[in-house]
């Protein structure tokens, strides 16, 4: 899907013209490709968003400006985000840094280290101080801000039945359009919550009511300020527990002593 922005490639001209060995050619040549590549694969929500040309010379220009410290590609590309930001070709689509964020952040919970779920250890509920006790949460679990609703632009970018023209996408975009606007008219910032349940990453827009409630999880804050948090709904806790542990967001309960 094309945004058309025009991106320059003038900096990645010039670099290269320096490369005058053949052998070095081939080598930046080699190094540029594999890094566009992985670009592409790291921040695959913003790859798909844009016209394949404009992607790559973008990556190009990132190469060029943000050079590689990381032996393994997967850790490069933490500030591709604020390149997008600050890119003048990209100020007419500045939700594409915000994806880019969304990108990076889901990158880092795959990559997460597994956790074993500990039914048993909920019992410490019953047993222990509320204030003595944590909430152990899924793998990567995080929560963010954004202002643009990139939750809906990532289904746009991943989900097969929104890539061909057809009443799903006619509503969706309908939808998405509408949130965009909205979007740019409050400028408020929106909460999601990032998890890994088991193998792949999920995310969940997160209502003002119980933004609270994930701040705490977020912060590994004691249970006791989470049941803090539900003292004028009591009656709302229990259901939002059974949620949090069904879906996954939280796998057990620890001691802090």
């Amino acid at each position: 899907m094309s945004y058309q922005t025009r991106i320059i490639q003038e900096i990645f001209d010039a670099e290269s013209s320096r490369h005058s060995l053949p052998g070095m050619k081939v080598y930046h040549n080699n190094f540029i490709e594999n890094g566009i590549r992985a670009l592409s694969i790291t921040f695959s929500s913003v790859f798909a968003l844009m016209d394949e040309g404009d992607f790559r010379a973008l990556a190009r220009a990132y190469l060029l400006a943000e050079p590689k410290t990381h032996f393994d590609w997967a850790d490069y590309g933490e500030s591709f985000s604020d390149f997008i930001m600050t890119h003048p070709n990209l100020s007419e689509v500045p939700y594409l840094s915000e994806v880019a964020e969304l990108d990076w952040l889901l990158q880092g919970i795959q990559r997460a280290e597994d956790k074993t779920f500990d039914g048993e250890s909920f019992g410490l509920l019953n047993e222990r101080d509320p204030n003595e006790l944590v909430f152990e949460t899924a793998p990567g679990f995080a929560l963010a801000r954004f202002v643009f609703p990139v939750d809906k632009l990532y289904q746009l970018a991943h989900e097969p039945q929104l890539q061909v023209e057809g009443e799903t996408r006619s509503i969706f975009m309908g939808d998405l359009n509408k949130s965009m606007r909205d979007a740019i008219n409050s400028e408020q910032a929106r909460s999601i919550v990032v998890w890994r349940p088991d193998y792949k990453a999920e995310m969940l827009n997160v209502s003002d009511d119980v933004k609270e409630v994930f701040q705490h999880l977020h912060n590994q804050d004691s249970i006791a300020n989470i049941f803090a948090a539900f003292a004028e709904q009591p009656e709302q806790l229990s259901p939002w527990l059974t949620e949090q542990i069904s879906q996954k967001r939280l796998y057990g309960v620890r001691s802090t002593h």
